[in-house]
């Protein structure tokens, strides 16, 4: 690789000291030094095995081999140029695959997909949703927004913000069954709303030293957000998320009855290894990262 931006380091100088005609010139268009654009020159020539310049007193001319691989070296810059801005113009429209959860999807992804579909007109969505990680080869999927991520050296990740539990549930709710009142003693009465694969009501009530049994008065859903779709409906109190529920708390719509719990895990941007530097994958985690500060 090193090679290889060796010499088209040297062909990029060579090309345009044959355009100036001028060593003093090339090195000023280039911010380099005139010896260094000599040097250049003489690598390539050495490489190439004939001359490109003859080197006059007070003037530089082509020779005929050097006019000859000027005029076929800049139709090849050109076309490599116009290449590549043809790929960068491609890779901004056309299809963009995100996986994410349900939770995800719903709370923090939808709502700001107006504002990237603005900026970026011409993608066209996929939004996958499921609780487990999809795989991305698989499922062909461009970028991938988690919570709690496995670890896997074959992927790319972007900490996007960390995250903590509070139980909510709507004021109704909790005037009728007396939980501020009562505190932690009121956890008898709760209807417990969770997702079959969470352990969150366990852990936190660990973390808070209280010993409960949510088996015993409980719904239980497939995905975590229905659990609190279910808490906003009245029906209970769920673990949700302060980063999506922090807007139904500052308005009222949700309470929380209880303490909170930190927790170490975070969200995160994900792609495979690699795919980060594409134009429409890079675009996106622009796009998202950007949004942080709209979420804090």
């Amino acid at each position: 690789m090193a090679n290889l931006q060796s010499l088209l380091g040297n062909l990029h100088t060579f090309n345009v000291a044959a355009r100036t005609l001028s060593f003093t010139e090339a090195a000023k268009l280039l911010h380099l030094t005139q010896g260094a654009v000599s040097h250049r020159i003489k690598v390539l020539e050495q490489e190439l095995g004939f001359n490109l310049f003859v080197r006059g007193t007070r003037k530089l001319t082509l020779t005929e081999e050097g006019r000859r691989f000027q005029g076929t070296l800049a139709s090849s810059l050109n076309n490599i140029f116009s290449e590549i801005d043809d790929i960068r113009h491609t890779e901004l429209s056309g299809d963009l695959t995100i996986a994410t959860s349900p939770g995800i999807a719903y709370e923090w992804l939808i709502p700001r997909l107006a504002d990237f579909k603005a900026k970026y007109p011409k993608f066209n969505l996929k939004v996958m949703t499921q609780e487990l990680e999809l795989d991305f080869e698989t499922n062909n999927i461009d970028v991938a927004l988690y919570y709690g991520a496995s670890e896997r050296p074959d992927v790319y990740r972007i900490k996007m913000f960390d995250e903590r539990y509070v139980p909510v549930c709507t004021p109704t709710y909790a005037k009728e069954n007396h939980l501020f009142e009562d505190g932690m003693n009121s956890l008898s009465r709760v209807n417990f709303l969770y997702a079959s694969t969470s352990t969150v009501w366990s852990r936190w009530a660990k973390h808070h030293k209280v010993d409960i049994d949510i088996a015993k008065q409980c719904c239980v859903f497939t995905h975590q957000d229905m659990a609190v779709f279910s808490a906003r409906k009245g029906l209970g109190v769920a673990m949700g998320r302060y980063r999506f529920v922090k807007d139904a708390l500052e308005s009222g719509e949700l309470v929380s009855p209880y303490p909170g719990m930190e927790t170490h895990k975070t969200h995160d941007l994900l792609c495979p290894l690699g795919s980060e530097k594409r134009p429409k994958v890079r675009t996106f985690l622009n796009w998202a990262t950007g949004q942080i500060d709209q979420t804090n």
